[in-house]
């Protein structure tokens, strides 16, 4: 091989690594492009699924703000008709308190003038017997 086939050959070797540097370059450039714009599809696409579930999130917490306040609302109802029945219970048991003790002093009472009459009774009754023996020991003397 002479010197101007030597020469051809390198310059055909630098234009084509000429070339594939420029193909490189040019790849490079489309993969750069396609990444970046992969990368804003992505946060695009991160950006929408935040704001979905953002909203839905709101969604929810708004039902159950409304949920939270009913059965709050239920407990305060709750809470006034037990101060209620408590307080009717406690007049209840009052009054059935006094109730108790007044039937109470009635029974003492009761069983004090149960007593006084059964005595007086008894003692009647052995009037009646005493006078039942004299009478029967004078109708059998005569």
């Amino acid at each position: 091989m002479n010197e101007e086939e030597i020469k051809n050959i390198l310059h055909h070797f630098d234009e084509k690594a000429v070339e594939m540097a420029q193909h490189f370059d040019e790849k490079a450039a489309e993969t750069q492009h396609h990444f970046d714009d992969k990368t804003a599809e992505m946060a695009q696409h991160f950006d929408d699924k935040a704001a979905e579930t953002q909203q839905h999130f709101d969604v929810v917490a708004e039902g159950l703000q409304s949920d939270i306040a009913k059965v709050a609302e239920g407990v305060c109802a709750n809470t006034e008709r037990l101060d209620r029945v408590e307080g009717k219970l406690d007049a209840f048991i009052d009054e059935t308190r006094t109730n108790f003790d007044e039937a109470r002093v009635s029974m003492k009472f009761s069983y004090a003038e149960l007593s006084r009459r059964m005595t007086h009774l008894e003692s009647d009754v052995s009037d009646l017997s005493t006078r039942v023996e004299q009478l029967e020991s004078s109708s059998s003397a005569r």
